[in-house]
């Protein structure tokens, strides 16, 4: 077909197939549709651009996808990675699933952003450690930390524990604990004692 002349495939002229000696031009009123039995095979270091530079490119070696904006995945069912291959971000901020458990690496924080709650379930915990030692977990009634032992619940300095809205304070501020109260402290007897040891340790009341 010599260059500037098409295949038009309606009456006013619309729908048009046509070289015009520079791209090859489609014009359409409605979508192109592509039906093919077979692959569709695009040379390497040939892509698809699409607008201004949103372009798919095999280079003969990676498959890139280049975009001056978002790309966005829209899937109708599930979106399957195999077994051992992964989501590779930046330098090498990856989720994998290697067929066992589901891996998350990264050499940054992993930052969790929701826009509502994350639901865990009763019984099942958050395991901070590959031992199962260090979890939080709840199970129906009291939120439970589990700490291997020999290991320590560790609170900052200056950071404390805080009860209610009256203010009821344990803080560690690197000398002291303080314990601070707009109310009473109340220390409530049972069967053991309350023993301070000799020596240099002491116990002061302020008032009684």
């Amino acid at each position: 077909i010599p260059a500037s002349v098409g295949l038009v495939l309606d009456s006013d002229g619309s729908e048009k197939i046509e070289s015009d000696d520079t791209d090859l031009t489609i014009s359409s009123g409605a979508k192109i549709n592509l039906t093919a039995t077979s692959d569709v095979h695009v040379p390497a270091n040939v892509g698809l651009v699409f607008g201004d530079g949103e372009k798919i490119e095999g280079d003969d070696t990676d498959l890139t996808i280049s975009s001056g904006a978002k790309i966005n995945l829209t899937a109708t069912s599930d979106v399957h990675v195999p077994a051992n291959v992964g989501l590779v971000f930046g330098d090498g901020e990856k989720i994998e699933g290697d067929d066992t458990d589901l891996t998350v690496t990264s050499g940054a924080k992993i930052n969790l952003t929701a826009g509502s709650d994350v639901v865990i379930p009763a019984n099942v915990g958050l395991i901070l450690d590959g031992s199962g030692d260090e979890k939080i977990e709840s199970d129906g009634t009291d939120i439970s930390f589990s700490v291997g032992s020999g290991g320590d619940i560790n609170i900052p300095a200056s950071i404390g524990l805080t009860f209610g809205d009256d203010g009821e304070k344990i803080e560690g501020d690197g000398t002291k604990l303080t314990i601070a109260s707009s109310a009473d402290v109340v220390v409530q007897p049972g069967s053991g004692k309350g023993l301070i040891p000799s020596g240099d340790n002491s116990f002061n009341l302020g008032q009684v």
